[in-house]
């Protein structure tokens, strides 16, 4: 089943008695097809995206269908239902932009007159947790974190995104090479980062590695990455992250209202 954008699908039948003037005649009342679906959102994942929408406040709504095409505009094609306000698309691919709506359909099988109107469209993306990257000094061949490949590296390796060093004082600090970007996001969950910045890069590439922080990079190769700093001592430090396939694109997740 697929739907057009925009197009008006659904029509208000009248029932009446046409043409009759006794005042004993039953006038019926009209059954309208749900109201357009509104507040469609949607939230970035790994090999999947959740969208969600405000309830309808007709009572008679029997479910809910969700439709994605690979542009904003042109034929949606149904990829599910739901009776609550939230779906999950599992059939997706990393670094793939898809577009989403929604409509209502209720229990006479009367549809929503035209498809959600927000223009929604979101482009999963690979995470990991509780990777543990060594300390330079005590080990340098896993100090180092390469998002592209989803590995460790050495601290010298081109292929290095990031790697962690503890210097006197002790500082515990996170270098990034000279072509890539990084900034500490302050003490906010992984979760709640939800686009790359434009600005407010690190001017030398170098933050401070702290517990709770969540911090984002743009490689050398522009791609937007997020990590959080889980734990961290003399020898390693322990991340989640998250990392955007989709070359130029700051989307790393987006929140549920």
């Amino acid at each position: 089943m697929a739907r057009f954008w925009g197009l008006a699908l659904g029509a208000v039948v009248l029932l009446g008695a046409a043409g009759c003037n006794n005042h004993n005649d039953t006038v019926v009342g009209t059954d309208p097809p749900p109201f357009n679906v509104e507040g469609v959102k949607s939230v970035t994942g790994d090999g999947q995206v959740t969208i969600s929408w405000r309830l309808n406040q007709e009572t008679d709504i029997d479910h809910y269908s969700v439709y994605r095409n690979s542009s904003p505009t042109g034929t949606f094609t149904l990829i599910g239902t739901s009776t609550t306000n939230q779906f999950v698309d599992h059939n997706v691919t990393n670094g793939t932009t898809y577009y989403y709506a929604v409509d209502a359909t209720d229990r006479a099988g009367q549809v929503s007159p035209e498809l959600s109107f927000e223009n929604v469209f979101d482009t999963p993306r690979p995470e990991g947790f509780d990777v543990t990257l060594s300390e330079t000094d005590a080990d340098s061949t896993h100090s180092g974190w390469d998002f592209s490949a989803q590995a460790t590296r050495s601290t010298n390796d081109s292929r290095t995104d990031m790697f962690f060093d503890v210097t006197a004082g002790p500082h515990y600090l996170i270098f990034v090479p000279s072509d890539t970007k990084i900034q500490d996001a302050g003490y906010i969950d992984l979760v709640d980062v939800d686009y790359g910045p434009p600005a407010g890069w690190s001017a030398d590439g170098v933050v401070e590695a702290i517990p709770g922080h969540s911090y984002i990079v743009l490689t050398r190769d522009n791609h937007y990455a997020k990590f959080e700093v889980i734990t961290r001592g003399a020898t390693s430090m322990t991340m989640d992250w998250a990392y955007q396939i989709d070359a130029d694109n700051p989307e790393l997740v987006k929140k549920l209202p």
